[in-house]
């Protein structure tokens, strides 16, 4: 008998960077993996993947990204173009008490936008803050956030 293929579920994913000296990336600790980790989530069945980015960022940090993002524009009368993720990972997710093993289908999207305030969701996070590359580099992390920082934090 053949094992059961993986859940696979579609994410979005923010990398937000500040867009000054030095660079800075708001990351949040998530409760669940205990990790740090960008603003992101599962996308909605109402939603395309730029929609359910700027959604997840609000809910996780309090930031309003929709004017920095991009914007489905005109392909034909019946289709919008939608911007590129920047990266789109293919992400193993163990088991978590009752959710069972699965994979997300990442679509990770970068932003720069001035530093600010943010604010994390209490129910999904433990805290949120703003780091340098040399700040991330001793926070506990999936080895793939790490990956992406040292790339684009470099830009």
């Amino acid at each position: 008998m053949a094992a059961a293929l993986p859940i696979k579920e579609y994410t979005a994913s923010v990398v937000i960077l500040t867009d000054q000296t030095p660079v800075k990336t708001l990351l949040v600790h998530h409760r669940k993996y205990d990790k740090w980790v960008a603003p992101g989530g599962h996308q909605e069945t109402h939603e395309n993947p730029i929609e359910a980015a700027v959604r997840e960022t609000q809910e996780e940090t309090g930031l309003d990204i929709s004017g920095v993002i991009g914007a489905p524009a005109f392909f034909d009368s019946y289709a919008s173009q939608l911007p590129r993720p920047n990266y789109l990972l293919e992400e193993q997710i163990p088991a978590h008490g009752a959710h069972p093993a699965h994979v997300h289908l990442d679509q990770i999207y970068v932003v720069r936008i001035p530093q600010q305030q943010a604010a994390h969701n209490a129910a999904e996070a433990h805290d949120i803050g703003w780091f340098t590359l040399e700040e991330t580099e001793k926070l506990t992390t999936f080895e793939n956030v790490h990956k992406i920082l040292r790339k684009e934090m470099h830009a």
